[in-house]
């Protein structure tokens, strides 16, 4: 069962964490949301509290060394890191993961993506190493280019309609290709078949269209 661990956000201004906070609150048993102006203030709350999940901004850690802390501390916990939109977001992403990051999404993607992400994240999504050859990683083989393609830009949080725009296909064809996806995957969903891939390496920070 799980259990109801504080949520803790780095950083972003008075306004972001409110936004933040109520995409947190719609997390399953979510614990306390707690916030920390400073990487400082970040590192004492988690040695005191076994935190469940940690948002950290970019702009607060920009050499990651707040998430290395955090995800591999005395008392470790998972952290998602909110990027900065930037021309080497990408760059960005490989840093953040290399330093422990469980996940990482732009500051701009919507809530509706945020919340899969940090849901994912909290529930507590294992992660495998990648030299493991697991279930999902043989059935992650039988995915096509395209269906990878399109996994990568669901996982940038685009919709059906915008990855149809920006591949020139039909919504329908899209939304054929998400079930083959789903299916291959043996997944309950989007958000679990973005988490598998991650898992398994289908899509890793240089497959990720951040920039």
């Amino acid at each position: 069962m799980h259990h109801r661990r504080p949520v803790l956000i780095v950083g972003f201004s008075p306004l972001t964490r409110i936004g933040l906070a109520r995409v947190v609150a719609r997390l399953p048993e979510v614990g306390p949301i707690s916030a920390a102006a400073s990487p400082a203030a970040a590192v004492r709350f988690a040695a005191r509290n076994p935190t469940g999940l940690a948002v950290v901004d970019q702009a607060e850690d920009p050499g990651f060394t707040l998430v290395r802390a955090l995800s591999s501390g005395y008392a470790p916990c998972p952290v998602v890191v909110l990027l900065t939109p930037s021309g080497h977001a990408d760059e960005d992403a490989r840093f953040a993961f290399g330093q422990g990051a469980h996940a990482v999404a732009l500051a701009t993607a919507s809530a509706t993506y945020l919340h899969q992400v940090l849901a994912g994240v909290y529930l507590g999504v294992p992660t495998q190493s990648k030299r493991e050859t697991s279930p999902e990683q043989k059935r992650s083989h039988a995915l096509s280019q395209r269906e990878t393609e399109i996994l990568a830009l669901i996982a940038d949080g685009m919709s059906s309609k915008s990855i149809a725009e920006r591949l020139v296909v039909s919504v329908e064809t899209v939304r054929s290709h998400c079930k083959n996806i789903i299916r291959k995957l043996e997944a309950n969903g989007r958000a679990e078949a973005v988490s598998i891939a991650y898992r398994t390496g289908i899509l890793d920070s240089d497959a990720l269209p951040l920039a």
